[in-house]
């Protein structure tokens, strides 16, 4: 019996120069939005794989000994070199926005994005065969000198900058002249790692931190949402109003205790918020004001607790078909004239958006 012919071997890249191409990033908040750019600078042009799903970062937290790692899950990361192609020329750069949440996601990591942190971030594919694709940076064919290409470029280290505390502004809960005030405080989860756009939970928490018990309406109906999505802000309610006072809609939360509701948020959010996948900040807010119990005579918190804290929401997939984007390059600056001011400098060309493997089946 004759023998089955073996696979021919991939040609190994080629082995030259080291190209000349630099990652740098810009992180002037914590937790906003960073920018990061690759710059060429040889003197022939390059074929760089423009993704910034592609991005690992290294964050060594202060006194840490190690750092650790940042990074999309793997359904969030493109699965090849061919989805986010760009040529990039000689001194051109390409820039693009993201958010270092979506990449340290959870608790622990998200606490490493903190004053004094380093970070060092890295594009492409860490690890694996070093000789064979998919590549960050690769020669394009017929331009000489021919380079070596790279599976992956890194950034020098930067350090994160400190940032003033923000104070969160709330209506008053209940008159200055109340003698015992109610002192009640509104939390959610730290973070929500969320597949698919519906069917996303969020438990809150209210805590009385008084010294008397509080009767308050915690209720669907009195809760709210304010949501940051990539596709920007949405004031999410429920869509009835409260009904009449009853009794058995009230609750009482007890001095040092707790009270938690479980909601759906597409059952606060129709609109846009969740059309595409990408990073959902959201906070949670109690609004009794219209919900008081002083039709039936109870004593009862008639007020507005906003959460301190937001909740971060990491969604996998959208409602709809994401966008598609194709990269550039950074616009060129323009050169000013003896009658116009300086022309402002260039606004990133580009900003993090899913393949379209990334929606779900209709």
């Amino acid at each position: 019996m004759p023998r089955a012919r073996a696979k021919p071997k991939e040609p190994p890249p080629p082995v030259g120069p080291t190209p000349d191409v630099k990652l740098t990033l810009d992180a002037p908040t914590q937790r906003g939005t960073w920018t990061m750019r690759v710059t060429n600078g040889g003197d022939v042009p390059l074929r760089l794989v423009a993704d910034a799903r592609l991005l690992v970062l290294e964050v060594t937290p202060r006194g840490a000994a190690k750092p650790v790692r940042c990074e999309l899950p793997a359904d969030m990361r493109p699965g090849d070199d061919m989805e986010r192609p760009l040529v990039l020329p000689p001194g051109r750069s390409y820039v693009e926005r993201f958010e270092p949440r979506l990449y340290c996601f959870g608790q622990h990591l998200l606490d490493a994005l903190a004053q004094g942190s380093i970070v060092v971030g890295r594009l492409g594919w860490l690890g694996g065969n070093k000789t064979r694709p998919p590549f960050e940076v690769a020669s394009i064919a017929g331009v000489e000198p021919e380079l070596a290409p790279l599976k992956d470029i890194a950034s020098p280290p930067i350090g994160l900058p400190s940032e003033p505390s923000a104070t969160l502004e709330t209506a008053p809960t209940r008159s200055p002249d109340d003698p015992d005030p109610a002192t009640l405080t509104l939390r959610g989860p730290a973070s929500i790692d969320a597949q698919l756009a519906t069917g996303i939970g969020i438990t809150v928490t209210l805590h009385n931190g008084g010294k008397r018990a509080v009767i308050v309406r915690l209720r669907p109906e009195t809760l709210r949402f304010g949501v940051t999505a990539p596709l920007g802000p949405e004031n999410c309610g429920w869509p009835l109003a409260p009904v009449a006072a009853m009794h058995e809609l009230f609750s009482t939360v007890a001095p040092g205790g707790n009270a938690d509701l479980s909601v759906l948020l597409n059952a606060y959010c129709p609109g846009k918020s969740f059309d595409e996948p990408g990073l959902v900040v959201v906070r949670p807010e109690l609004d009794t004001r219209k919900a008081s119990g002083a039709d039936i005579a109870l004593r009862t918190f008639d007020g507005r607790v906003v959460a301190t804290s937001p909740v971060v929401v990491r969604l996998h997939q959208g409602l709809k078909h994401p966008r598609l984007q194709h990269p550039h390059l950074e616009p060129l600056p323009t050169a000013p004239t003896s009658s116009t001011p300086p022309a402002p400098s260039a606004a990133p060309a580009a900003t993090w958006i899913p393949p379209l493997s990334s929606a779900p089946s209709r």
